[in-house]
Protein backbone atom coordinates (compact mmCIF):
# COMPACT_ATOMS: atom_id res chain seq x y z
CA UNK A 1 0.00 0.00 0.00
CA UNK A 2 1.47 2.88 -1.19
CA UNK A 3 1.80 6.46 1.42
CA UNK A 4 -0.54 7.98 -0.28
CA UNK A 5 -3.06 5.32 0.00
CA UNK A 6 -2.68 5.29 3.67
CA UNK A 7 -2.83 9.21 4.32
CA UNK A 8 -5.96 9.30 2.33
CA UNK A 9 -7.32 6.48 4.48
CA UNK A 10 -6.54 8.60 7.50
CA UNK A 11 -7.52 11.39 6.34
CA UNK A 12 -11.25 9.66 5.93
CA UNK A 13 -10.86 7.78 9.01
CA UNK A 14 -9.74 10.87 11.01
CA UNK A 15 -12.96 13.21 9.20
CA UNK A 16 -15.39 10.11 10.18
CA UNK A 17 -14.88 10.32 13.50
CA UNK A 18 -14.68 13.97 13.93
CA UNK A 19 -18.21 13.54 12.12
CA UNK A 20 -19.20 11.49 14.77
CA UNK A 21 -18.38 12.80 17.36
CA UNK A 22 -20.43 15.93 16.26
CA UNK A 23 -23.84 14.31 15.43
CA UNK A 24 -23.20 12.55 19.00
CA UNK A 25 -22.76 15.52 20.47
CA UNK A 26 -25.97 17.12 18.50
CA UNK A 27 -27.96 14.45 19.35
CA UNK A 28 -27.21 14.66 22.98
CA UNK A 29 -28.17 18.63 22.94
CA UNK A 30 -31.45 17.95 21.17
CA UNK A 31 -32.60 15.21 23.45
CA UNK A 32 -31.36 17.46 26.22
CA UNK A 33 -33.80 20.29 24.74
CA UNK A 34 -36.51 18.17 24.34
CA UNK A 35 -36.76 16.85 28.12
CA UNK A 36 -36.47 20.50 29.22
CA UNK A 37 -39.35 20.94 27.07
CA UNK A 38 -41.08 18.05 27.97
CA UNK A 39 -40.38 17.49 31.50
CA UNK A 40 -39.53 21.10 32.62
CA UNK A 41 -40.10 23.10 35.62
CA UNK A 42 -40.91 26.63 35.37
CA UNK A 43 -39.18 28.72 38.60
CA UNK A 44 -37.90 32.18 39.22
CA UNK A 45 -34.33 32.83 39.23
CA UNK A 46 -32.05 35.44 40.74
CA UNK A 47 -28.54 37.02 39.35
CA UNK A 48 -26.28 36.48 42.13
CA UNK A 49 -22.87 36.95 40.41
CA UNK A 50 -21.56 38.56 37.69
CA UNK A 51 -18.39 38.49 36.43
CA UNK A 52 -16.97 41.51 35.40
CA UNK A 53 -15.04 41.08 31.99
CA UNK A 54 -16.35 39.85 28.07
CA UNK A 55 -14.60 36.57 27.75
CA UNK A 56 -11.93 36.74 25.43
CA UNK A 57 -12.28 34.65 22.33
CA UNK A 58 -14.68 33.77 19.29
CA UNK A 59 -18.21 33.10 20.61
CA UNK A 60 -18.41 34.97 23.73
CA UNK A 61 -20.15 38.45 23.68
CA UNK A 62 -21.17 39.51 26.93
CA UNK A 63 -20.43 39.47 30.41
CA UNK A 64 -21.85 35.84 32.28
CA UNK A 65 -23.55 35.54 35.24
CA UNK A 66 -24.75 33.03 38.01
CA UNK A 67 -28.26 32.60 38.41
CA UNK A 68 -30.04 30.81 41.70
CA UNK A 69 -32.85 29.32 41.28
CA UNK A 70 -34.89 26.18 43.26
CA UNK A 71 -36.40 22.83 42.61
CA UNK A 72 -40.86 22.05 43.93
CA UNK A 73 -38.60 20.32 46.45
CA UNK A 74 -36.80 23.22 48.15
CA UNK A 75 -33.46 22.56 46.62
CA UNK A 76 -31.40 24.98 45.76
CA UNK A 77 -29.48 24.75 42.22
CA UNK A 78 -26.94 27.38 40.83
CA UNK A 79 -25.97 27.71 37.17
CA UNK A 80 -23.34 29.81 35.04
CA UNK A 81 -24.88 31.85 31.63
CA UNK A 82 -22.92 33.17 29.19
CA UNK A 83 -25.61 34.53 27.63
CA UNK A 84 -29.22 35.70 28.10
CA UNK A 85 -29.29 39.47 28.88
CA UNK A 86 -27.75 40.32 24.75
CA UNK A 87 -25.05 42.15 25.96
CA UNK A 88 -27.05 44.04 29.06
CA UNK A 89 -25.11 44.02 31.99
CA UNK A 90 -27.15 42.18 34.64
CA UNK A 91 -26.93 43.41 38.21
CA UNK A 92 -27.24 41.23 41.29
CA UNK A 93 -30.72 40.27 42.63
CA UNK A 94 -32.34 40.69 38.88
CA UNK A 95 -34.93 38.11 38.69
CA UNK A 96 -35.99 36.17 35.31
CA UNK A 97 -37.75 32.95 34.56
CA UNK A 98 -35.78 29.86 34.08
CA UNK A 99 -37.04 26.45 32.54
CA UNK A 100 -34.97 23.57 34.21
CA UNK A 101 -34.99 19.78 34.43
CA UNK A 102 -35.43 18.36 37.95
CA UNK A 103 -33.76 15.46 37.33
CA UNK A 104 -30.96 17.47 35.34
CA UNK A 105 -31.01 21.07 37.12
CA UNK A 106 -27.84 22.25 34.60
CA UNK A 107 -30.26 21.67 32.00
CA UNK A 108 -31.52 25.39 31.95
CA UNK A 109 -32.64 28.30 30.11
CA UNK A 110 -34.25 31.41 30.32
CA UNK A 111 -37.64 32.06 29.19
CA UNK A 112 -38.74 35.50 30.15
CA UNK A 113 -36.12 38.30 30.37
CA UNK A 114 -37.82 41.36 32.09
CA UNK A 115 -34.59 43.38 31.62
CA UNK A 116 -34.77 42.84 27.20
CA UNK A 117 -36.69 45.55 26.24
CA UNK A 118 -35.89 49.09 24.60
CA UNK A 119 -35.79 52.77 25.90
CA UNK A 120 -39.38 53.70 26.76
CA UNK A 121 -41.07 55.67 24.36
CA UNK A 122 -38.86 54.43 21.21
CA UNK A 123 -39.34 54.44 17.52
CA UNK A 124 -38.79 51.29 15.70
CA UNK A 125 -37.62 50.98 12.41
CA UNK A 126 -39.79 49.89 10.09
CA UNK A 127 -39.24 47.86 6.67
CA UNK A 128 -40.94 49.32 3.82
CA UNK A 129 -43.99 46.90 2.38
CA UNK A 130 -42.75 47.43 -0.78
CA UNK A 131 -39.48 45.22 0.18
CA UNK A 132 -41.18 42.10 -0.38
CA UNK A 133 -41.84 43.06 -4.18
CA UNK A 134 -39.03 44.76 -4.96
CA UNK A 135 -36.61 41.39 -3.86
CA UNK A 136 -38.69 39.22 -6.02
CA UNK A 137 -38.29 41.88 -9.08
CA UNK A 138 -34.39 41.37 -7.79
CA UNK A 139 -34.90 37.55 -7.84
CA UNK A 140 -36.53 37.54 -11.02
CA UNK A 141 -34.06 39.81 -12.91
CA UNK A 142 -31.12 38.12 -11.95
CA UNK A 143 -32.76 34.46 -12.65
CA UNK A 144 -34.03 35.79 -16.07
CA UNK A 145 -30.10 36.90 -16.41
CA UNK A 146 -28.29 34.19 -15.54
CA UNK A 147 -30.52 32.06 -17.47
CA UNK A 148 -29.91 34.01 -20.87
CA UNK A 149 -26.01 33.40 -20.26
CA UNK A 150 -25.94 30.12 -19.70
CA UNK A 151 -27.87 29.47 -22.82
CA UNK A 152 -26.20 31.37 -24.79
CA UNK A 153 -23.26 29.27 -23.28
CA UNK A 154 -25.34 25.82 -24.09
CA UNK A 155 -26.20 27.16 -27.69
CA UNK A 156 -23.27 28.75 -29.41
CA UNK A 157 -21.51 25.89 -29.41
CA UNK A 158 -24.14 23.61 -31.59
CA UNK A 159 -25.08 26.90 -33.49
CA UNK A 160 -21.31 28.30 -35.02
CA UNK A 161 -18.09 27.08 -35.38
CA UNK A 162 -15.03 27.85 -32.79
CA UNK A 163 -13.89 30.39 -35.85
CA UNK A 164 -17.15 32.18 -36.63
CA UNK A 165 -16.81 35.95 -35.46
CA UNK A 166 -20.39 35.18 -34.17
CA UNK A 167 -18.68 32.44 -31.69
CA UNK A 168 -17.29 34.70 -30.26
CA UNK A 169 -20.05 37.27 -29.67
CA UNK A 170 -22.35 35.28 -28.37
CA UNK A 171 -20.16 33.68 -25.84
CA UNK A 172 -19.21 36.95 -24.57
CA UNK A 173 -22.66 38.03 -24.56
CA UNK A 174 -23.09 34.97 -22.31
CA UNK A 175 -20.08 36.18 -19.89
CA UNK A 176 -21.84 39.67 -20.28
CA UNK A 177 -24.98 38.53 -18.69
CA UNK A 178 -23.18 36.15 -16.28
CA UNK A 179 -21.77 39.18 -14.90
CA UNK A 180 -24.79 41.39 -15.53
CA UNK A 181 -27.11 39.02 -13.10
CA UNK A 182 -24.33 38.87 -10.59
CA UNK A 183 -24.46 42.67 -10.25
CA UNK A 184 -28.02 42.56 -10.41
CA UNK A 185 -27.89 40.08 -7.09
CA UNK A 186 -25.26 42.21 -5.20
CA UNK A 187 -26.81 45.69 -6.31
CA UNK A 188 -30.34 44.48 -5.00
CA UNK A 189 -28.86 43.24 -1.59
CA UNK A 190 -26.38 46.62 -1.41
CA UNK A 191 -30.33 48.23 -1.97
CA UNK A 192 -31.93 46.65 0.52
CA UNK A 193 -29.10 47.08 2.88
CA UNK A 194 -29.09 50.62 2.60
CA UNK A 195 -32.75 50.79 2.48
CA UNK A 196 -32.65 49.11 5.91
CA UNK A 197 -29.45 51.51 6.93
CA UNK A 198 -31.17 54.85 6.13
CA UNK A 199 -34.38 53.43 8.37
CA UNK A 200 -32.33 52.66 11.55
CA UNK A 201 -30.50 55.96 11.42
CA UNK A 202 -33.60 57.74 11.03
CA UNK A 203 -34.51 56.78 14.35
CA UNK A 204 -31.12 56.32 15.54
CA UNK A 205 -29.29 57.83 19.02
CA UNK A 206 -25.69 58.55 19.71
CA UNK A 207 -24.15 58.60 22.99
CA UNK A 208 -20.42 58.34 24.65
CA UNK A 209 -18.98 54.87 25.34
CA UNK A 210 -16.10 53.40 27.05
CA UNK A 211 -13.71 50.40 25.37
CA UNK A 212 -13.22 47.99 28.35
CA UNK A 213 -10.68 45.76 26.90
CA UNK A 214 -9.28 44.43 23.42
CA UNK A 215 -7.56 41.27 22.60
CA UNK A 216 -5.92 39.30 20.08
CA UNK A 217 -7.46 36.55 18.29
CA UNK A 218 -6.18 34.10 15.29
CA UNK A 219 -7.82 33.63 12.57
CA UNK A 220 -6.73 30.81 9.92
CA UNK A 221 -7.66 30.87 5.97
CA UNK A 222 -6.22 29.19 2.97
CA UNK A 223 -5.77 30.81 -0.40
CA UNK A 224 -3.70 29.86 -3.34
CA UNK A 225 -0.64 29.90 -1.36
CA UNK A 226 -1.90 27.48 1.40
CA UNK A 227 -2.83 28.08 4.91
CA UNK A 228 -2.23 31.18 6.79
CA UNK A 229 -3.02 32.86 9.84
CA UNK A 230 -4.05 36.37 10.57
CA UNK A 231 -3.97 38.71 13.56
CA UNK A 232 -7.36 40.15 14.54
CA UNK A 233 -8.00 42.54 17.70
CA UNK A 234 -11.28 42.45 18.44
CA UNK A 235 -12.57 45.03 21.87
CA UNK A 236 -15.20 45.03 24.21
CA UNK A 237 -17.56 48.54 24.69
CA UNK A 238 -19.79 49.65 27.16
CA UNK A 239 -22.17 52.77 27.21
CA UNK A 240 -25.39 53.41 29.33
CA UNK A 241 -28.66 53.98 28.24
CA UNK A 242 -31.07 56.74 29.42
CA UNK A 243 -33.27 54.31 31.76
CA UNK A 244 -29.79 53.60 33.59
CA UNK A 245 -29.38 50.57 31.90
CA UNK A 246 -25.72 49.41 31.07
CA UNK A 247 -24.32 47.85 28.00
CA UNK A 248 -21.09 46.02 27.56
CA UNK A 249 -20.57 43.43 25.08
CA UNK A 250 -17.63 42.52 22.82
CA UNK A 251 -17.85 45.28 19.60
CA UNK A 252 -19.62 44.17 16.37
CA UNK A 253 -16.80 45.36 14.24
CA UNK A 254 -13.26 43.09 14.15
CA UNK A 255 -10.50 45.43 13.40
CA UNK A 256 -7.53 44.25 11.88
CA UNK A 257 -4.99 46.75 13.41
CA UNK A 258 -3.98 47.09 16.95
CA UNK A 259 -6.16 50.66 17.26
CA UNK A 260 -7.79 50.08 20.56
CA UNK A 261 -6.60 50.78 23.85
CA UNK A 262 -9.23 49.94 27.24
CA UNK A 263 -9.96 53.35 28.39
CA UNK A 264 -10.52 55.07 25.17
CA UNK A 265 -13.77 57.31 24.49
CA UNK A 266 -15.76 56.49 21.55
CA UNK A 267 -19.05 57.34 19.90
CA UNK A 268 -21.96 55.17 19.72
CA UNK A 269 -25.12 54.55 17.61
CA UNK A 270 -27.52 52.44 18.72
CA UNK A 271 -31.34 51.72 18.35
CA UNK A 272 -33.31 52.63 21.49
CA UNK A 273 -35.91 49.97 20.22
CA UNK A 274 -33.15 47.44 20.51
CA UNK A 275 -30.37 49.07 22.07
CA UNK A 276 -28.35 46.04 22.51
CA UNK A 277 -27.59 46.56 18.57
CA UNK A 278 -25.53 48.86 18.21
CA UNK A 279 -22.42 50.76 15.96
CA UNK A 280 -19.16 51.98 17.39
CA UNK A 281 -18.89 55.78 15.39
CA UNK A 282 -21.46 58.20 14.09
CA UNK A 283 -24.80 57.39 12.61
CA UNK A 284 -22.88 58.41 8.74
CA UNK A 285 -21.02 54.49 9.47
CA UNK A 286 -24.49 52.77 9.31
CA UNK A 287 -24.27 53.58 5.70
CA UNK A 288 -20.72 52.13 4.80
CA UNK A 289 -21.15 48.54 4.44
CA UNK A 290 -24.38 49.48 1.95
CA UNK A 291 -22.27 51.60 0.00
CA UNK A 292 -19.58 49.69 -0.46
CA UNK A 293 -22.15 46.78 -1.88
CA UNK A 294 -23.71 48.67 -4.17
CA UNK A 295 -19.82 49.97 -5.17
CA UNK A 296 -18.69 46.23 -5.76
CA UNK A 297 -21.96 45.36 -8.20
CA UNK A 298 -20.99 48.69 -10.03
CA UNK A 299 -17.60 46.77 -10.37
CA UNK A 300 -19.69 43.84 -12.47
CA UNK A 301 -21.70 46.29 -14.16
CA UNK A 302 -19.12 47.62 -15.75
CA UNK A 303 -16.89 44.32 -16.29
CA UNK A 304 -20.43 42.87 -18.37
CA UNK A 305 -21.07 46.12 -20.22
CA UNK A 306 -17.58 46.35 -21.35
CA UNK A 307 -17.68 42.54 -22.27
CA UNK A 308 -20.70 43.66 -24.41
CA UNK A 309 -19.05 46.38 -26.28
CA UNK A 310 -16.77 44.45 -27.31
CA UNK A 311 -19.26 41.65 -28.36
CA UNK A 312 -21.19 44.37 -30.06
CA UNK A 313 -17.87 44.99 -31.91
CA UNK A 314 -16.63 41.66 -32.79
Amino acid sequence: MSVAVVIVVALVVVFALFGALFTVLGLRARRRRQRRAEHGIRAQATVTAVEPSVPEGRGAFEQPFVLAYADPAGRAHEHRFTDGFGGIVPAEGWSVEVLFDPEDPANVEITDNPYLHGVAGAEKAERSPLRRWLLRAVVAVTALLLVGGLVLFALTPTLYGPYDPAYTRYFLLGIALVFYAAAAAIGGAGADFLATAVGKRRVSTTTGGVITQTWTEIRSSSDDDGPSKTRVYPYAVRFALPDGRQVHRRAPDTPAFDRNRPGQQVEITYQPADPTGFTVGGPGRLLLAPVLTLLFSLVFAAVATLLAVIAALT
